[in-house]
């Protein structure tokens, strides 16, 4: 049996490789101000070369897939368009309005650069597209659009999968 690595070379791992404080607290169920002098030792140690930012900034994805997604769409956005394209049968301007619904939790009609009623028809257009997925847009009625967590967990899996595909 391996035995478990120490909480603390766990946490100098996780702020190595780029982890904020706060979310090595929060998996590793340690006190932030426990956390941070802990580091700090480290860091004197010469076991951690920075220390870690506090937080994720606002809006930073948590999820594994998010991430995965984020990080696909800053090394290869012609991909994931296209494989949005192919999956759910999108025009360009319906696949940016997917994105924007996936990477913000609610997105009031006032931020999208369309005017409202062209934005209500390119949903509309979407929600039949992924209709077949089982995925529906929320409305919030008098301020946007909303995809649940469950939708956008969905959406992911699928375009990663068709992402990941051999050519």
């Amino acid at each position: 049996m391996v035995s478990p690595l120490p909480l603390d070379a766990i946490a100098v791992r996780l702020a190595d490789e780029g982890v904020p404080l706060r979310a090595i607290a929060r998996a590793t169920g340690t006190p932030s101000d426990q956390l941070r002098i802990e580091l700090r030792a480290a860091k004197d140690r010469g076991t951690l070369l920075d220390l870690p930012k506090e937080d994720w900034p606002p809006g930073f994805p948590r999820d594994q897939r998010a991430l995965q997604l984020s990080r696909m769409v800053n090394q290869d956005p012609e991909a994931i368009v296209l494989a949005m394209q192919h999956v759910f049968r999108l025009t360009s301007t319906e696949v940016g309005l997917l994105m924007t619904l996936l990477q913000h939790p609610s997105v009031p009609k006032a931020r999208i650069n369309m005017a409202q009623r062209t934005v209500d028809v390119h949903i509309f257009n979407i929600r039949k597209r992924l209709e077949p997925f089982e995925i529906a847009i929320d409305t919030m009625w008098g301020y946007g659009y909303q995809l649940t967590a469950e939708a956008r967990r969905r959406i992911m899996e699928l375009i990663l999968a068709q992402v990941e595909k051999p050519a």
